[in-house]
């Protein structure tokens, strides 16, 4: 290790250089990112709303989706959570999972699910009275 990076890894002036005044611009992942988890939660929640406020897998025939959660508070803790229901209680989705590796009871928030991954549990729900489409964008100028 060398100044807290491995061996090899480029130097990085730009990071320890406290007098340096203006930075290189770029796009606003974090924004991205956050307008992609805001779009993905609108579509969960309209499909389980399809589906009467609530949908549940039967976790023996291998059809529950899994998604990667970060778990931890302080430090990232990823895990791959394998998503046994989906609910809405007081206007909010609940996603109900075990950690697909032990099993263990899963508490987490929506928004702990990593980007893209919510769109995930949707790929798992079948359409509701002939609806299969819950799609916020219909054009790429509407995109993020």
């Amino acid at each position: 290790m060398q100044d807290g990076f491995p061996a090899g890894f480029p130097s990085c002036t730009c990071i320890r250089n406290p007098t340096k005044k203006r930075n290189m611009n770029h796009t606003d992942f974090y924004a991205r990112i956050r307008a992609i988890k805001e779009m993905e939660y609108r579509e969960l929640y309209a499909a389980i709303e399809l589906h009467g406020a609530s949908y549940e897998w039967n976790s023996n025939d291998g059809e529950c989706p899994v998604i990667a959660v970060n778990t931890g508070s302080v430090q990232p803790a990823p895990a791959d959570v394998l998503i046994c229901r989906v609910t809405m209680e007081n206007g909010n989705l609940r996603l109900y999972g075990v950690e697909n590796e032990y099993g263990n009871e899963v508490n987490f928030q929506p928004d702990e699910a990593f980007a893209g991954h919510l769109s995930y549990i949707i790929d798992c729900l079948p359409p509701v009275n002939g609806v299969d489409d819950v799609t916020t964008l219909k054009t790429e100028e509407e995109a993020v």
